[in-house]
């Protein structure tokens, strides 16, 4: 089976003062230009307008783009987007035109980057503080006592034997969604937040979205990361790393059982501790 992202290259290896080559995985990191072609009311016609360039390890662009307008709130589900095309197939396909229903009319004003976003950081573009403010409609599930201690252990252990890319190149992040104790996605990418993007944008074009989800991720916990499971109403975050303090703020004041440094043995529960049950008989 081949694994679409790795790209071979030759590599010098020095130990105990013998030079040899080896051949060695790195995983691929590209730019992918998105522009939005959208209906202008004042002239009543399509418009196309660059929207912002991620550095994203290619494959699964459709899901990226999905969860990526669903995060930004420019759209709210699939009927929102009429197509997704490749501009120009001679520049390796790092270039689509997200065509939008005419009724969806982006805020350019607070969707509007200074600067492209970087593989590490997806909010580093932003131009205002206030974009960085919250939004959603979406009521986020708030029972009590559903998620088993012993299954967010399980959790973040399984989540790396569905990493391929991973357990090739140790470059990438993974990003899982579960749902009734079962794993619905799992994808992997140079870039934390697209990771989360490919996740969201699955369950929005597969229509899986659903109350009681947990969000498991392989790193830390950032405060984007935290925006986009809000936007999705994720009512859980499992991760192996540290949550950052803005994520923290962000989990309390969206009352999100965010959880990290999930290990063998324990983990910490930064809030919602009320929807984990540790009787796990």
């Amino acid at each position: 089976m081949q694994i679409v992202g790795l790209k071979k290259i030759n590599q010098r290896q020095f130990s105990q003062n013998i030079d040899s080559a080896i051949e060695d995985y790195a995983i691929i990191e590209e730019p992918l230009l998105i522009s939005l072609c959208y209906l202008d009311n004042s002239t009543n016609t399509y418009q196309i307008i660059e929207l912002t360039l991620v550095m994203r390890t290619p494959n699964n662009d459709d899901e990226l783009i999905a969860g990526f307008l669903f995060s930004e709130r420019i759209i709210n589900n699939m009927t929102d987007i009429i197509d997704i095309e490749i501009h120009d197939k001679s520049i390796n396909n790092n270039h689509v035109i997200v065509k939008l229903a005419a009724n969806i009319q982006p805020n350019w004003q607070k969707i509007s980057r200074s600067f492209p976003s970087q593989s590490s950081c997806g909010i580093c573009g932003k131009t205002s503080l206030n974009a960085l403010a919250i939004q959603t409609n979406n009521d986020i599930n708030n029972d009590e006592f559903w998620l088993k201690s012993d299954d967010i252990i399980r959790y973040a252990q399984e989540l790396k034997s569905h990493q391929p890319l991973f357990k090739s190149t140790g470059g990438v992040h993974g990003a899982g969604y579960i749902e009734n104790n079962q794993w619905i996605c799992v994808y992997e990418d140079v870039g934390r937040h697209n990771a989360v993007d490919k996740v969201i944008g699955h369950l929005i074009i597969n229509k899986k979205m659903t109350e009681k989800s947990i969000l498991v991720l392989s790193g830390r916990i950032s405060f984007e990361l935290i925006q986009k499971a809000i936007t999705a109403a994720i009512p859980v975050i499992v991760a192996i790393g540290a949550p950052s303090s803005l994520a923290i703020s962000a989990a309390i004041q969206f009352n999100i059982t965010l959880i990290g440094f999930t290990k063998n043995n324990q983990f910490n529960v930064y809030h919602g501790n009320h929807r984990i049950d540790y009787n796990n008989k």
